[in-house]
């Protein structure tokens, strides 16, 4: 009885560590991809395109640049932008690419 105890107080003690970790729970960013800020116009119109994975097992979608501006009908891009989102370490993630453009 002894041990399965401090057995049970490992797993309690990890999973108090894990949930000090910045985003292991959930983690929602976004990112700009330019460098140039106080230059980059946005334009009128936005597309997104995304892929997706679960328990790092399987993958899906097409998160390109492309992709992102024919759903968006943008024929010239100004400036563009990467959205993750995690959920349980990565058990599901979306990786979004978002284009701003006319």
């Amino acid at each position: 009885m002894k041990n399965a105890w401090q057995g049970y107080k490992m797993v309690l003690v990890s999973l108090a560590l894990m949930s000090l970790l910045n985003g292991c729970a959930y983690l929602h960013t976004q990112r700009p991809l330019s460098v140039n800020f106080n230059k980059t116009e946005v334009g009128t119109k936005e597309g997104r395109a995304s892929s997706y994975s679960i328990l790092w097992l399987v993958a899906w979608g097409n998160a390109g640049t492309k992709a992102a501006a024919q759903e968006g009908h943008i024929t010239v891009i100004e400036s563009e932008d990467t959205e993750i989102l995690a959920v349980l370490m990565g058990c599901y993630t979306r990786m979004t690419t978002v284009v701003y453009g006319n």
